[in-house]
């Protein structure tokens, strides 16, 4: 298997649009033509595609995987847009062909993995930004689509992950190096210090400009960037969390620097986690909050929607495989994802904020091919739901 997925990555890589920038590219002057619009852009209804972990199968996300994410069939044949928006992001990666594993935010992989480098980092651009895969392929499916239903009412909206950058190579070892990232313009960047740490995170940001610009892409837009750790550390939470990522001086610097070019700066934090109710003062303009309902129950939903209007954010809804028909106890987990859509709705969240949605690595394309009628009906109920966002014609 990892030299299947060696061969695999190795074709990516050597399809890529967007080859490796040198390791003394620093930030960009300017802007690109997309970024002298007005306002930030955001979607009415995001998806989440996880995407680079060689873990992960299927592993690439091709036109053909993006089909039913683009573009809605109902029961009667007609072909509706789906999702406007689309984050791409990764939290590790592992099973890599190194046989090393990575993560690109602290709390994963405590025990045997290390932070991400700049050059894993620049593996992720890579990824997202190759030949058929991700970005690319999601500009043809859209384009594929339009030649069906005519131009999308907007182009689809893409939002790309901004690793965490770690502090210690070992995330949970204040033992290990803060040198371990890498070098820009020459200089080794320190994770000790705040504007190093800021420093990688504006190289990452330029490089994925500058990638998106060489894609010469016609159906989608780049509009923003999504914060991957869940949880927002602030001085007063405990030593683990607070001196592991210092989140409250680095998010602002990071916020004023998109909202400079006109990008949206998203987070989805777990349930009640650190900062989810003090979103604003990181500089987020859409935070959805994770009721986490649907592997833990007692989270209650209409506690978490009352909880999501006093803190003024939006909902992410969570589904994965085990939602199949074929699964062991999938009804309970339908009836979880129905607990979603029915809170949404009862407490004015469906219509009036974005909605992010999880679906594990794969699970609304499984939906989307399954034979089985419990499938089918669930697929066409959840369509219809995103179809039908009123958001879309505000």
């Amino acid at each position: 298997m990892n030299m299947i997925r060696k061969s695999i990555l190795a074709a990516l890589l050597l399809a890529a649009a967007c080859p490796a920038l040198p390791a003394e590219a620093g930030p960009r002057a300017g802007t690109y033509p997309w970024e002298r619009r007005a306002g930030r852009p955001t979607a009415s209804d995001a998806v989440l595609c996880y995407g680079n972990s060689h873990h992960r199968n299927p592993y690439l996300w091709d036109e053909r995987r993006f089909e039913p994410y683009v573009t809605y069939v109902d029961e009667q044949g007609r072909e509706q847009w789906l999702f406007d928006g689309f984050i791409f992001l990764e939290s590790q990666d592992m099973d890599r062909p190194d046989k090393r594993n990575y993560t690109y935010m602290t709390g994963v992989l405590r025990d045997q993995g290390l932070a991400a480098g700049k050059e894993q980092w620049q593996e992720l651009i890579d990824y997202y930004f190759a030949r058929g895969n991700c970005v690319d392929a999601l500009d043809k499916a859209v384009g594929a689509a339009e030649e069906r239903l005519g131009e999308a009412p907007v182009k689809r909206r893409v939002f790309i992950v901004i690793p965490d950058p770690i502090i210690y190579h070992h995330w949970i070892d204040p033992m290990t190096s803060t040198t371990y990232w890498g070098e820009i313009d020459g200089r080794r960047l320190d994770f000790i210090r705040t504007e190093d740490r800021m420093a990688a995170c504006r190289w990452y940001i330029d490089t994925v400009r500058e990638a998106f610009a060489r894609g010469k892409y016609e159906n989608v837009e780049l509009a923003g960037f999504y914060w991957l750790r869940e949880t927002a550390a602030q001085p007063e939470d405990t030593e683990y969390s607070y001196h592991l990522t210092r989140s409250d001086v680095l998010l602002p610097q990071i916020a004023d620097y998109l909202h400079g070019l006109n990008y949206s700066f998203i987070w989805i934090p777990y349930y009640d986690a650190r900062g989810y109710d003090d979103w604003r003062d990181f500089g987020f303009d859409q935070v959805y909050l994770q009721p986490n309902h649907y592997w833990k129950p007692e989270n209650d939903m209409d506690d978490v929607c009352r909880w999501i209007n006093r803190a003024g954010t939006s909902i992410e809804f969570e589904f994965e495989a085990s939602i199949l028909n074929a699964r062991e106890n999938s009804d309970a987990y339908r009836a979880r994802l129905r607990d979603y859509m029915r809170g949404a709705k009862q407490y004015g969240i469906y219509g009036s904020r974005p909605i992010a949605y999880y679906q594990g690595s794969n699970a609304l394309y499984d939906l989307w091919v399954s034979d089985d009628p419990v499938d089918r009906e669930l697929f066409h109920e959840f369509c219809r739901f995103v179809v039908g966002n009123p958001l879309r014609s505000k």
